[in-house]
């Protein structure tokens, strides 16, 4: 009968484990750092390629801007914060002095820092041109933000390197913010209207094509809204130019939102000594006929009704409709008087006269 004795490897294995373990012993150091190295390269691809592949989904199904950056922007960057947290992990394990263990995660810290900045630059880049194709009239201005953009986040990568090298940047900072306020103080009026336009663009109060009135006289469809300035395009076709920020600092009643549709009446005096259940007939007659005018808008339907009611030497009533659009009020408003006038006349209703008090002197 076999014995077998518990804890000892089978008689065919004891002659080949030696020869194994000695190969793994005889490999440089180096070799498993490299295949660590390559194992979470590899899991940094794929992690890349898996959120690429998500965020591209995303995009594709939500179809805006913000969704179009982040699918452009955040793949690749993942993929190599999973491959520094992965030799951060690892680090520990090499054969390293505790300085040397030290310098290590240091430079692994500021490279994530690093990392981040262009994160991050790499967005504002992404969405400059994503809103530069959604408004076409910033493409021409776009290099300012991009130049803005990329002058920014060198600087803050130049500072973390130089911390982790140990140069002090104290006297280039101090001089770079003396020529910086400088600058600002010198382009406060342009910084301004810049990032007034960057308001606009973004919270979007008003949007190219939407008609606007900006108290207290200016009034007119929205060309364009660039970095600098905004077009308006007045009923007479003339083109006024709005600074950006005076524009963001004004009361803006835009005509175009939440529908274009504008709410609109016509007011008519009749005498007093009219029968006003007739005169309320007509007029609600001609205000259902008018609905076949170009620019008047079928819902809400047009109503009538006793308003202002008794004034000066008449009684005034209103016609309230819609038209399509602000514009569509100079052609419904002339067209609906001339019908609501021959209406009336036929109908042998007259309409209120403006009375002329005259005062005269005692003896004139």
């Amino acid at each position: 009968m076999r014995r077998v004795v518990l804890g000892m490897p089978p008689r065919w294995y004891r002659g080949r484990a030696v020869p194994v373990l000695d190969w793994f012993d005889r490999l440089p150091g180096w070799s498993f750092s490299a295949a660590y190295a390559a194992f979470w390269g590899i899991i940094a691809i794929l992690v890349g390629a898996g959120l690429r592949r998500s965020l591209a989904g995303i995009a594709k199904h939500r179809r805006d801007e913000v969704s179009e950056v982040l699918a452009q922007s955040l793949p690749r960057p993942a993929g190599v914060a999973v491959f520094l947290v992965a030799l951060a992990a690892g680090v520990r394990f090499l054969p390293l002095a505790a300085l040397r263990m030290t310098e290590a995660h240091r430079f692994i810290a500021i490279a994530l820092c690093v990392l981040g900045v262009v994160v991050v630059m790499r967005v504002v880049l992404r969405s400059i041109e994503a809103y530069g194709r959604s408004n076409p009239q910033l493409k021409s201005s776009a290099g300012i933000g991009k130049a803005i953009t990329w002058v920014v986040s060198m600087a803050i990568v130049a500072v973390l390197v130089s911390d982790a090298l140990g140069v002090s940047l104290a006297p280039a900072l101090t001089a770079l913010g003396v020529g910086s306020l400088a600058v600002a103080l010198a382009l406060q009026d342009t910084l301004s209207n810049f990032f007034s336009g960057v308001y606009l663009v973004t919270d979007k109060p008003v949007r190219p094509g939407d008609f606007i009135r900006v108290d207290p006289t200016f009034e007119g469809y929205v060309e364009s809204i660039g970095w600098r300035s905004t077009h308006l395009r007045t009923l007479n076709n003339n083109l006024v130019i709005l600074p950006n920020a005076t524009l963001s600092k004004s009361i803006i009643t835009n005509y175009s939102l939440p529908t274009p549709h504008v709410a609109s009446s016509v007011r008519v005096d009749v005498a007093f000594d009219v029968d006003l259940d007739k005169v309320e007939d007509a007029l609600a007659d001609e205000a259902k006929r008018a609905l076949d005018l170009p620019g008047i808008a079928d819902a809400p339907a047009p109503s009538v009704a006793m308003s202002p009611g008794f004034v000066d030497g008449a009684v005034g009533f209103t016609v309230a409709f819609h038209v399509l659009s602000f514009a569509d009020q100079g052609v419904v408003q002339p067209a609906l008087r001339k019908r609501i006038a021959a209406r009336l006349k036929r109908e042998g209703i007259a309409l209120s006269t403006p009375r002329v008090a005259v005062l005269k002197r005692d003896g004139a």
